[in-house]
């Protein structure tokens, strides 16, 4: 797994390096609101491209959807859909062709119910998401913050910071490179990075940790079992149980 995440990382780099300007420069054209009935559904599928993307918990019975779209010139060889499929609202959004000179940026500010869980396919862009139930994140690059998440939480990034907040129950996090700051988290968290701080506070559970190089901090948890270190300093305090490095 982390050597695909790797993979990941470097695909992500390559694209950033030679599309973030043009797309940080773009416009905004045109601004679009998607609404789907979510009373006979129960969890979030998301297919995003570029842009930032927020997902919150609500107490409506609705997916509500702001598209902000943002192109050098106007056109509409884009994607953007809201749909019910089985139990899922699968949202999708980014270019349609990524062998045109045409792009397309698209921020996404998505509310759902609170009770949803949530699955999503990220290419790049900062994604935020808060107070909603199991979730799992598959991202290219940009920043991840996952707050008040009342389930299990699952992350596999190829670059960026990652901080998570709140948790009710597991973690796991797959990692290329960036920083990982975890606090108050109810259950067990395993965490697999290639490079980067780590930093875990207050976790219930278990703590399991393989790091390719990069500082580790652990404070509070009831066991820790680091499984390999690279480089990078080691502090682990106020383990209830056992500690093995």
């Amino acid at each position: 797994m982390l050597s695909t995440v790797k993979t990941l990382s470097l695909i992500a780099a390559g694209l950033l390096s030679a599309q973030t300007f043009a797309w940080g420069d773009m416009p905004l054209q045109e601004t679009k609101n998607l609404t789907l009935d979510a009373a006979s559904l129960s969890a979030l599928k998301v297919e995003a491209g570029s842009g930032f993307l927020h997902i919150t918990g609500s107490d409506s019975d609705e997916v509500t959807v702001k598209a902000e779209i943002y192109q050098e010139k106007p056109h509409d060889e884009y994607c953007l859909n809201l749909e019910a499929k089985g139990n899922n609202a699968a949202l999708s959004a980014g270019q349609c062709d990524y062998h045109t000179n045409k792009q397309t940026r698209i921020d996404l500010t998505v509310a759902i119910p609170r009770s949803f869980n949530v699955n999503v396919h990220d290419g790049s862009g900062e994604i935020i998401i808060s107070k909603v139930a199991n979730t799992v994140i598959n991202d290219g690059s940009g920043s991840i913050t996952a707050n008040d998440i009342t389930g299990t939480l699952e992350i596999n990034d190829g670059s960026g910071s990652i901080d998570a907040r709140n948790i009710s129950r597991d973690i796991k996090i797959h990692d290329g490179s960036g920083n990982i700051d975890v606090a108050n988290a109810q259950g067990n968290i395993e965490v697999h990075d290639g490079s980067g701080g780590i930093e875990l506070n207050d976790i219930s559970g278990d703590v399991v940790v393989s790091d390719g190089s990069g500082s580790i901090r652990v404070d509070t948890a009831a066991n820790f079992e680091l499984l390999s270190d690279g480089s990078g300093s080691v502090k682990v305090t106020n383990i209830a149980g056992k500690t093995k490095m």
